[in-house]
């Protein structure tokens, strides 16, 4: 079971981290503001181009099936042999990709590049990703975003491991540690 809910805790984590990466760094109730007051329909149009240029209108998914894709993962390497273990993976993604529309997403983004973005900003960005340094831009930042998760994922990864370690012998009963391990100041137990 505790590599279930490790599997949720990373599919929960990415989209914590997906709602308050910098760039979209928002609370829901100004998004929601923001969303009554109407753009300007030539700054809204020029905001769907910027995120179709940049592929930012693709990101929510991109983020989804990638947290799925891990929690896939965790949940099968966890219980490799318990057939149920698919049949509640795939279940969850189905059901959870009904109730996750991405498109939905995109319309609660752009008044907030709106909130953040002037017309003049906008238009600046666009002559930039239009110019061949923002082409490749655009096609090295997911490779530089993919290398520097990985990286982040691999030190986090080595920080909880040796923090878990660490934290063994004084709270076995939540690293796994076993009841027959020694902690300082106690007896095993005798069984």
């Amino acid at each position: 079971m505790r590599p279930l809910l490790v599997g949720f805790a990373l599919l929960s984590g990415a989209l914590f981290t997906f709602v308050h990466s910098p760039s979209l760094q928002v609370n829901a109730q100004s998004a929601a503001s923001a969303a009554k007051s109407p753009i300007d329909p030539q700054k809204e149009a020029r905001i769907r181009e910027l995120m179709d240029l940049t592929g930012a209108k693709d990101l929510g998914q991109q983020l989804i099936d990638a947290g799925m894709e891990e929690f896939r993962s965790s949940v099968m390497d966890s219980q490799p042999d318990n057939p149920r273990a698919r049949q509640f993976v795939e279940a969850f993604a189905a059901r959870f990709q009904k109730r996750f529309d991405s498109k939905s997403l995109n319309e609660q983004i752009i008044p907030i590049y709106d909130k953040y973005l002037s017309t003049e900003d906008l238009k600046g960005l666009l002559d930039y990703y239009r110019s061949p340094l923002g082409q490749r831009m655009l096609k090295a930042l997911p490779d530089v975003a993919r290398e520097s998760q990985a990286a982040g994922y691999a030190l986090g990864q080595k920080a909880a491991q040796d923090t878990m370690e660490e934290l063994k012998a004084d709270f076995p009963e939540f690293t796994g540690a076993s009841d027959n391990e020694k902690r300082p100041g106690t007896e095993p137990n005798q069984n």
